[in-house]
């Protein structure tokens, strides 16, 4: 429900003439953080894992992506996240203009108005409570987008690898990677392909976004969640299932087998 909160002040935003890039948020995020906090109903940072673990207790979960509008979803009333003009939806129109699905990538994200960016946002199922998740997504930004202002995964810190500027991006050996602590220390050219990784303990939020700024297209090949176990595998979602099913296999050097 703090989204919702935020989403009210967002529009007041994009009312005026005023750019609201993802740098431009992070000025006022605090602020915006502190009267979501002093507004009345929104719930404390832990509700959501609260209600998510007595979930689970009852109807247990894969770790990976909560399929859209599955029981999960609904129980958790992950709907409320989606809510406010900062936040981009995966739903691709039809050519005819009477229809369309939701497309998770590949696909191709831009920001549907001038004026602000939007996140692109998917949700940790609460079977992944109590482990490290790994988050990955791997984009280029198309010919004519601003790279000022950056693009990518939504985190505060992650990993960035470089991976080509072929038509298709090429494997991650982590032999062109940096960290970086915000996205002015982030590289990024148009038409390079790159991988943008974050590993965390979810506790608060189940939300992970891939953010775009005004004026930019990002063509989106993969947004994958995993769950790193103790024994140093990896659990995947496989990314061609919508219906939460998940795959398991070992991760060596960045890659993964079956």
């Amino acid at each position: 429900r703090r989204r919702r909160q935020q989403s009210r002040f967002l529009h007041l935003f994009t009312m005026t003439k005023f750019t609201m890039t993802k740098k431009t948020r992070c000025l006022w995020a605090a602020g915006m953080a502190a009267l979501a906090v002093a507004g009345k109903g929104v719930l404390a940072d832990d509700d959501w894992a609260t209600a998510a673990k007595a979930f689970c207790e009852k109807s247990p979960q894969p770790c990976g992506w909560v399929a859209d509008d599955s029981e999960e979803w609904n129980a958790l009333n992950l709907g409320v996240y989606m809510e406010g003009t900062a936040i981009g939806g995966w739903y691709v129109p039809n050519e005819d203009g009477d229809g369309g699905q939701v497309t998770y990538p590949p696909t191709t994200l831009q920001s549907f108005s001038p004026s602000y960016f939007q996140d692109f946002p998917r949700f940790i199922s609460c079977g992944c409570l109590g482990e490290e998740v790994q988050v990955t997504t791997v984009f280029k930004l198309e010919e004519g987008s601003d790279i000022s202002t950056g693009a990518g995964l939504d985190a505060k810190q992650k990993t960035r690898c470089s991976l080509g500027t072929d038509e298709q991006p090429a494997d991650n050996d982590g032999g062109d990677c940096q960290d970086c602590s915000d996205e002015s220390s982030c590289d990024i050219n148009v038409g390079e392909w790159y991988s943008d990784t974050v590993t965390f303990n979810p506790t608060d939020s189940p939300m992970v976004s891939i953010f775009v700024n005004p004026g930019q297209t990002l063509d989106v090949q993969s947004f994958e969640a995993a769950g790193i176990a103790s024994s140093g595998s990896r659990r995947r979602l496989n990314e061609s299932d919508s219906d939460g099913e998940y795959s398991d296999g070992e991760y060596s050097d960045g890659e993964y087998s079956d």
